[in-house]
């Protein structure tokens, strides 16, 4: 077959040389549709299953689907880490509690989110408190909850103190390679961590999801992503930027069991919330409730008149771990109650949400034009 030249497509029908010319172009436009629609920013939502509960992310940008997926590996990773269940950080630090501390660096999150949690429980009293372990397992509200002994819980009880959470630190320099076959030093911080007392115990899952959220939230620093929305159990975060440039809207759960729906919306432009609430897990005994949030300072469910505290950690929070802080000032001002968690709130700028037993609601400065009620049979403090 011979070539095509300049002169044999002057001797081709008109309709021929009109393919010729314009093969070129299509396939100039077909590449360049395929570029952008490879590099076009893109909503992709992915579920999955981490801390014993339900990982649902909304990504937007190029690539979300990579981005995502890796998102639920590193909340994997850090659920190893920080369960007591498994065979990570925290499961060591309680199997040699009264023994040798454990050491752990920057390879793995634990050393830096005990740091931050410390500081909360010390802030807020010992209303949060990372040593409950011991008292936690007895009511066992995952697995088949009971209504402890009095004479073991206050077995349990003698061995919650996180002031006995021994915790030194040393920073060191390491090298990251690079591709070139070079390498970059870096300073790290390397922990020593030990639970002074034998049978002590961790549990960090009045944290597990927020510091989950922590997790998801630094996919918005991969290239090409512009905003997502992570939820895990009762803890959400929201980051960078919706399509329509509008606020995030999140829905406030209606504590009450015998209503659907929600009840109000957050307008947020970012942070993290986290909720708090005695419906999530109970069982009842002898006609009487007992809920799962749990008072370290008696060992028995909080009785703080509160059936629900949502908390907003807005973004620019000092905190290194602000999705695990939200989770944690929510279960300590759900112990705490109404005016002393408004008080602790305020000390790290904070803004919360209190529902109590008389179906009042109590919103922060902050969040009282970010808040609209929706449900009916609630009233909001202040308003007559």
């Amino acid at each position: 077959m011979k070539p095509v030249t300049e002169k044999s497509k002057a001797r081709l029908p008109k309709g021929k040389r009109a393919i010729l010319i314009l093969l070129p172009l299509a396939l100039v436009l077909a590449g360049l549709a395929i570029w952008q629609f490879a590099h076009r920013e893109r909503e992709y939502q992915l579920d999955s299953f981490a801390m014993g509960s339900y990982v649902r992310q909304t990504v937007w940008g190029r690539e979300p689907e990579k981005a995502a997926a890796e998102t639920v590996q590193r909340i994997g990773e850090l659920e190893r880490e920080i369960s007591w269940r498994r065979d990570g950080d925290v499961a060591k630090m309680n199997s040699q509690a009264g023994g040798e501390p454990v050491t752990v660096d920057e390879s793995t999150a634990t050393g830096e989110l005990l740091e931050e949690l410390l500081e909360l429980c010390e802030r807020s009293g010992g209303a949060l408190d990372i040593t409950l372990g011991p008292v936690t397992r007895l009511w066992d509200f995952d697995g088949e909850p009971r209504l402890p002994d009095e004479k073991e819980l206050e077995k349990a009880l003698a061995l919650v103190d996180y002031r006995k959470l021994s915790m030194d630190s040393e920073e060191y320099l390491y090298a990251v390679p690079n591709e070139d076959g070079s390498h970059l030093d870096c300073l790290g911080t390397r922990y020593r961590v030990s639970l002074i007392e034998p049978g002590m115990a961790l549990d960090l899952g009045a944290v597990g999801k927020g510091a989950a959220c922590d997790e998801a939230a630094e996919l918005i620093y991969r290239e090409g992503i512009s905003g997502m929305v992570a939820s895990v159990g009762g803890s959400v975060c929201l980051r960078g930027e919706k399509p329509d440039g509008g606020p995030f809207r999140v829905s406030v759960r209606n504590p009450k069991e015998d209503q659907t729906g929600s009840l109000g919306v957050l307008e947020l432009d970012g942070g993290y919330i986290s909720t708090s609430g005695s419906y999530e897990k109970y069982f009842e005994q002898d006609g009487k409730r007992y809920c799962h949030l749990l008072d370290p300072r008696t060992g028995y469910p909080a009785e703080s008149g509160l059936v629900s505290v949502t908390v907003w950690c807005p973004p620019g929070v000092d905190a290194w771990w602000p999705g695990a802080l939200s989770d944690g000032l929510a279960t300590a001002c759900f112990v705490l109650g109404t005016e002393d968690g408004l008080e602790l709130l305020e000390s790290y700028g904070a803004e919360g949400l209190f529902i109590d037993e008389n179906d009042v609601i109590t919103v922060t400065e902050g969040l009282k034009d970010r808040f609209t009620l929706t449900a009916g049979g609630y009233s909001l403090e202040g308003d007559g």
